[in-house]
């Protein structure tokens, strides 16, 4: 059975959240690889500092790709959908997944903002459940929509506030 595309698209200021994500990452491999590579030649390990620096300057050269091309692809394949059965949720480019979590599994919906989250004017959703697999995430949403989701959601499932 294949499922139609969920109708919400995600703010579109995460593609930013996900590019900065994969550039630091990229900024750390490339530091770590000057750093060893500065090492090993000092202790005049030549060919190993060759090695390093090349192999970190491929991998670095990889995460900075990833973060010009990722986050594109990334954004138009998530998308959300509150439906009658549950939360759906459709990711990923390469490997599809589909999740729905069915509204009377829901134990909490809560908000998270990390520090590039928060510099970008976003926020995550965490949606959890008593599966071990049963939670899902959704990330890059305005805070206002983040806000009538977590509402919506948690009156789906009959939470009330502070339980």
């Amino acid at each position: 059975m294949i499922l139609r595309e969920p109708a919400v698209q995600l703010d579109p200021r995460v593609q930013r959240l996900w590019a900065l994500e994969l550039a630091l990452v990229a900024l750390v491999a490339g530091t770590a690889t000057t750093v060893v590579a500065a090492l090993l030649a000092l202790a005049e390990e030549g060919l190993a500092a060759v090695l390093v620096a090349v192999v970190g300057g491929c991998v670095t050269l990889l995460f900075a790709a990833l973060a010009v091309v990722q986050p594109r692809m990334l954004y138009r394949r998530f998308r959300y959908e509150i439906t009658d059965l549950g939360l759906y949720v459709a990711r990923g480019s390469l490997w599809r997944r589909w999740h729905v979590v069915p509204h009377a599994r829901v134990q909490t919906v809560d908000t998270k903002r990390g520090p590039l989250e928060r510099m970008l004017g976003l926020v995550s959703l965490a949606v959890t459940t008593a599966s071990a697999k049963g939670g899902t995430e959704i990330p890059g949403l305005d805070p206002r929509v983040a806000d009538a989701l977590v509402q919506e959601l948690a009156r789906r499932a009959g939470i009330e506030e502070g339980t």
